[in-house]
């Protein structure tokens, strides 16, 4: 009997002891939960107030003053300004011919070089092709077969107003005589198209000088410079053949690659003012003659084209060129050029906002220091500046069109000297904050 009541006794403690224990645990483990959001929630916040400051710096009235840091407003400006673009110098292409021969052959002689100036008409090579006897032969015949239908052909008819001819043999005399026609004016056409003169067979039965026409001439097609002679002699052509590429750079086509936030200011007929690498300070005029309907979805831009003159030749084809587009008045949302700043392909401002805080002084600390979590030390209370992400649009030679990225109040005042001051501090502050 003792011996179950001492056993029942053990039992009890036992448990009591168990239940102490669990509780105990499930303290250590909630204080270390806790321990660890806490730590968690510090890490979100120091996070949460770095991003907040990531994108502006404060500077003590001081500073602003050491700095030379200028403001002004950002409002309506009346710019009668331009659109500054990239573009390439093409060929015009009514200026621009290839030449070669209509008639196969071997090549007889060449009178121009590449480089050359020719004038339309002007005769480039000659080709030799014994088929050109053949051409005016046959003509001849059918010259002499023409005049003879025609002349029996005109005697029937004379017969049968006499009633004297017969009506059948008119009718076959007068078949014969429009096929001696149709062959006639074909081979007369034929040799139009050959560059033989049809006048030199009038007198070819009298007239001992009188010869046939053994060369073909290959001619300017355009006046222009020879750029390319793909020919030499004694070579055999074919009418596919091109021979000689020819260029009139007299006039020349500027095509100019428009952005798609541009393109609502480009209208045909605006001037352009291009400007060369190869002519530095020098500029040349034209008018936009041409916007293409078609998207450039890879490059997102618009081909705009340009005619310029250029009877100076001092503009050739496929060289790089800087553009300004001038676009009407219009009062748009602006800053001063020199308050944007780039980059990469990013462009933004600077903004002096009515925000205070604490500016961040960044020193070498002890290692006492670093130990009593002492990281960075705070000095006086400074204005906040802003950076702002902007696009850009049409511009003169002091404003420049704004698109910020995100809402501005009209009125705010954007920072138009000091910006490289304000880069650095951003950095610093920056490269502070990675510290931590």
């Amino acid at each position: 009997m003792k011996f179950n009541i001492m056993n029942k006794i053990f039992a009890a403690a036992v448990l009591n002891l168990v239940i102490i224990i669990f509780f105990t645990g499930c303290d250590s483990r909630k204080e270390a939960n806790n321990e660890v959001k806490d730590i968690h929630s510090k890490e979100h916040d120091h996070d949460k107030e770095g991003g907040a400051h990531e994108s502006e710096v404060a500077l003590s009235e001081e500073q602003i003053r050491l700095m030379s840091i200028e403001v002004s407003g950002i409002g309506p400006q009346n710019i009668n300004g331009y659109i500054k673009v990239n573009g390439e110098i093409m060929m015009n292409q009514d200026n621009e011919s290839k030449a070669g021969s209509i008639i196969p052959g071997r090549v007889k002689k060449i009178y121009v070089k590449e480089g050359s100036f020719v004038r339309a008409g002007q005769t480039l090579a000659v080709i030799e092709n014994p088929d050109l006897i053949n051409v005016q032969v046959e003509y001849i015949n059918a010259k002499n077969e023409f005049e003879f239908t025609k002349q029996e052909y005109n005697r029937q008819q004379k017969l049968n107003n006499d009633n004297i001819g017969s009506k059948k043999n008119l009718a076959e005399i007068e078949s014969n005589y429009k096929r001696a026609l149709a062959n006639y004016k074909t081979l007369e056409e034929k040799l139009t198209s050959y560059k033989i003169s049809k006048d030199r067979f009038d007198n070819i039965y009298t007239d001992t000088v009188a010869d046939l026409q053994r060369n073909y001439s290959v001619t300017a097609p355009i006046s222009g410079n020879v750029i390319s002679r793909m020919i030499s002699i004694g070579q055999y052509v074919e009418p596919s053949t091109d021979m000689f590429h020819i260029v009139n750079t007299s006039t020349v086509f500027v095509d100019l690659n428009i952005f798609e936030k541009d393109l609502p200011h480009i209208k045909v007929g605006q001037k352009v003012i291009i400007e060369a690498g190869s002519n530095p300070g020098k500029t040349y005029e034209g008018n936009v003659s041409f916007i293409n309907r078609v998207f450039d979805d890879k490059n997102r831009t618009v081909k705009v084209r340009v005619t310029i003159n250029n009877k100076s030749q001092e503009l050739y084809p496929f060289m790089f060129i800087t553009a300004k587009i001038y676009v009407s008045d219009e009062n748009v949302l602006a800053v001063p050029i020199s308050a944007v700043e780039s980059e990469g392909e990013n462009k933004y401002i600077f903004v002096k906002t009515n925000e205070r805080r604490k500016t961040d002084t960044h020193a070498e600390h002890s290692e006492d220091e670093h130990k009593d979590g002492e990281e960075h030390n705070e000095g006086e209370e400074g204005i906040v500046f802003k950076k702002y992400q902007i696009n850009t649009g049409i511009s003169d030679d002091k404003f420049i069109e704004i698109f910020p990225v995100e809402e501005l109040k009209e009125g705010t005042e954007a920072v138009t000297k000091g910006t490289f001051y304000l880069k650095s501090e951003m950095m610093k502050e920056e490269l502070g904050e990675h510290e931590h």
